[in-house]
């Protein structure tokens, strides 16, 4: 008996027992979908995230308050006089602290709410923002503490129809009037509306509530002119000594991280995730081998006439043990592309409603299918062999 024969018997078997089949692979299915849909997932929320750092250059870094004591004294926080003499520094394109406020307001008794982060002009270095209409504020329009906004298309359509139809248009925040100067571009996702629509916008620092005097940042974002990693290393460390100096503290009071660093701490996470959720599903395939084993052995009962009959006209325990070893090796193999599929699926969902990248692992799809298999030949190796060493008198003896 040839292989083709065995492929065509155990494919028989496995048709002539659709719901024990489909039943026994559950296990191997969830655990391949579970590999795929996270190795997929971990590389596009990795791509996506590293590309949006990636945006603000080679030489982005962010410094803030709260060194080796842990915590943040207010005596630390960064003012924008400090960003006025970091921006002096040798090698430092740009500067920017950032606030933030959240403001409701009611357009044709429609609420709205938007979070406002409130920067300083030179943020649009930094936030590499495209318009739909207008602009960024001005140095200008910073200093003087003007009322004016930047605000995210999705509000200017839902609001006044479009981006060029929101222009100068006024919001009324409690006793705040703000004039609108510029529409930026965001992407969509289907996400965007869990948990209550806001809408992002930018504003001058000292035009939000609560704003008085010298603005104080707790975090502060920079652009150097350099993405050399030792270079970017001095400009750093000369960032730090020099808040140190006008705090009257130790650069050590002061946290740093480049976008190099960001990047690495990115992946260090998004590889964790895929180890840990990774592993869970291997406790899942091994559980659906256990399922395979069990139900090759039921097999291997039911057919023990059978077994003796092929025995008695010729067949030999290795064609015996061939033929239940494929009947494993189908079981699971189907459960890996089945699993595969599921998990191709539900990653092209995620990106759908995330508006992350679709990638496809190859590595990942070869890795499931090739394991598969091998779980089903480690967990169809006993039936298999159980079946092989059947005597045919005591076989076609089985009632």
């Amino acid at each position: 008996m040839t292989i083709f024969e065995n492929l065509a018997i155990a494919l028989d078997n496995l048709r002539g027992n659709k719901m024990r089949s489909f039943l026994t692979i559950i296990g191997i299915v969830v655990g391949i979908a579970a590999v795929v849909t996270v190795v997929s997932i971990g590389q596009a929320g990795q791509s996506s995230i590293v590309s949006d750092i990636a945006k603000y250059g080679e030489g982005y870094f962010v410094v803030l308050p709260g060194g080796e004591g842990g915590g943040t004294d207010a005596d630390l926080l960064i003012t924008s006089s400090d960003l006025d003499a970091v921006r002096k520094l040798e090698g430092i394109a740009a500067a920017a602290g950032t606030t933030s406020a959240r403001l409701t307001t009611t357009i044709r008794s429609t609420e709205y709410r938007l979070d406002v982060t409130g920067t300083p002009a030179e943020y649009a270095k930094l936030a590499g923002l495209d318009y739909a209409a207008g602009g960024y504020f001005t140095a200008a329009e910073e200093r003087s503490r003007q009322r004016v906004l930047v605000v995210a298309d999705k509000f200017a359509t839902e609001a006044f129809g479009g981006a060029q139809a929101a222009m100068n248009q006024r919001l009324k925040f409690g006793g705040r009037v703000y004039r609108i100067i510029g529409v930026y571009e965001t992407e969509e996702s289907l996400l965007s509306g869990l948990g209550g629509t806001v809408y992002g916008a930018y504003a001058p620092s000292g035009s939000l509530p609560g704003a008085s005097g010298s603005v104080r940042y707790g975090y502060v974002e920079l652009l150097a002119n350099t993405g050399n990693t030792e270079e970017l290393r001095a400009i750093v460390a000369d960032v730090k000594e020099l808040l140190a100096k006008r705090h009257n503290a130790s650069p050590t009071d002061y946290l740093s991280q480049t976008g190099e660093e960001a990047q690495q701490q990115v992946s260090q996470v998004f590889s964790i995730l895929q180890i840990i959720i990774g592993s869970i599903a291997g406790i899942s395939l091994f559980v659906g081998g256990i399922g395979v084993m069990n139900i090759m052995l039921v097999s291997v009962t039911e057919r023990t006439r059978e077994i003796g009959i092929r025995k008695a006209i010729g067949a030999t325990p290795g064609l015996i043990m061939a033929q239940f070893m494929i009947e494993a090796v189908i079981l699971t193999l189907l459960g890996g592309l089945l699993g595969a599929g599921i998990g191709l699926l539900a990653s092209w969902a995620f990106s759908v409603a995330t508006q992350w990248p679709f990638l496809v692992s190859w590595w990942a799809l070869l890795l499931a299918v090739g394991f598969s298999t091998v779980v089903g030949i480690f967990f169809g190796l006993y039936p298999a062999s159980k079946a092989a060493r059947m005597q045919p008198i005591e076989s076609l003896r089985y009632e």
